[in-house]
């Protein structure tokens, strides 16, 4: 089911490994095997209901940048990159810590060499740069928790691997990831909010963490969701003091 798509010079974007471990790779952003760590922690209590919105592709933006934007787009709002890279049909503008990638789409938003460069993902390491629903680098995960919808007892609802012996984290919100879509088999729209532990036990044994969104629009080119159909990507490297260091976000179009 894992489709591998490498993206080139778009590699530039990946601050670090953990914060954009599915550069590029139409996959889970990073769920690492190992040990068996399967978290036994004890039952926490049901939180307010939350009054947030899921993430979607509205959440695509970086100060007044978002995604599909062009070239000329761009430079209107952030001015010339201090650096431009290109290849395959592929580019990357670059301002000191902030990166933004474009592919080249054609008028409906699907790859095509003779298409228009548009925006499809945006990273930055740096502390003033302002994603959606305001949230930056050092900020908290509780911040995080808060700008998002979260459900009632998401502090129980493990993400584990099929014969329940690894624990990967906990599922904010939704009920299986891409990695399920071969068995799933929905015309649903998609979307998840995942706690990814990144191989540790738990967030308090963790080095460092991720906390990821995902969202298929239901507008699929088949009988169901695929991971060829077009989705997004919401990723916040989190450390283990609960900062957020990177934020990365990914539109992957349609594949044709």
């Amino acid at each position: 089911m894992i489709r591998l798509k490498k993206y080139g010079v778009l590699a530039a974007l990946c601050f670090t490994v953990v914060t954009l471990g599915a550069c590029g790779k139409r996959t889970e952003a990073v769920i690492t095997d190992g040990e068996d760590i399967t978290d036994t922690s004890v039952e926490y209590p049901t939180l307010e209901e939350s009054h947030e919105d899921i993430f979607t592709y509205n959440d695509l933006k970086v100060g007044n940048v978002t995604y599909l934007m062009t070239e000329a787009q761009v430079k209107s709002i952030l001015g010339k990159p201090t650096e431009e890279t290109e290849n395959n049909n592929e580019k990357i503008y670059s301002y000191n810590e902030l990166s933004i990638g474009f592919e080249k789409l054609d008028d409906d938003n699907r790859e095509d060499a003779n298409g228009t460069y548009k925006v499809t993902r945006a990273a930055s390491i740096k502390t003033n740069d302002i994603f959606s629903r305001n949230m930056k680098v050092g900020d908290s995960v509780d911040d995080i928790i808060k700008s998002y919808y979260r459900d009632q007892n998401y502090q129980n609802h493990l993400y584990v691997s099929e014969d329940k012996t690894l624990t990967y984290g906990k599922f904010l919100y939704g009920e299986f990831t891409t990695n399920e879509l071969e068995k799933i088999n929905t015309k649903d729209p998609i979307a998840y909010g995942l706690i990814n532990y990144n191989g540790y036990n738990s967030i308090e044994t963790a080095e460092s963490y991720n906390v990821e969104f995902t969202y298929f629009d239901g507008k699929y080119k088949g009988s169901q969701a695929t991971i060829d159909d077009d989705f997004a990507t919401l990723n916040f490297e989190i450390d283990n003091n609960g900062k957020i260091t990177g934020i990365s976000w990914f539109y992957y179009p349609e594949q044709k």
